[in-house]
């Protein structure tokens, strides 16, 4: 398998740390960012397969981040994180390219599956 990058953003520390040694078992190479800028100067620097990201952070929502990503047709496969699943967000995360949403708290088995199921569906994509 090839190693996949996965930038991991999320504004609790805990979190993060928690996401970036699951998938790193799982034999993914991570990248943590503790907040939606810099996870935007990250993706303008590095190419990632796939990116995990919480919606509710301080200086710039997760939803904003993918906008973002999405306006500048980086074609990079996302995974929403969040305490707060309701129906909207989830159509909302949908709509701005989030091939994945996970709520809080989550086992380290939904995680890997929906990283995987992202990336999945980024290759079919591809084809």
């Amino acid at each position: 398998m090839s190693q996949e990058r996965i930038l991991v953003v999320d504004d609790e520390e805990v979190i993060r740390e928690v996401c970036e040694q699951i998938l790193i078992a799982e034999g993914y190479a991570v990248t943590i960012a503790a907040s939606g800028k810099k996870a935007l100067h990250l993706v303008s620097e590095n190419n990632f397969d796939a990116i995990v990201t919480d919606i509710m952070m301080p200086d710039m929502s997760g939803l904003e981040l993918l906008e973002v990503i999405k306006s500048t047709n980086l074609d990079v496969s996302a995974i929403v994180i969040t305490g707060l699943g309701t129906f909207d967000m989830a159509t909302q995360s949908d709509r701005l390219g989030a091939r994945e949403f996970v709520v809080k708290p989550f086992t380290p088995d939904e995680l890997v599956q929906a990283v995987g199921k992202a990336l999945n569906k980024q290759v079919v994509k591809q084809s």
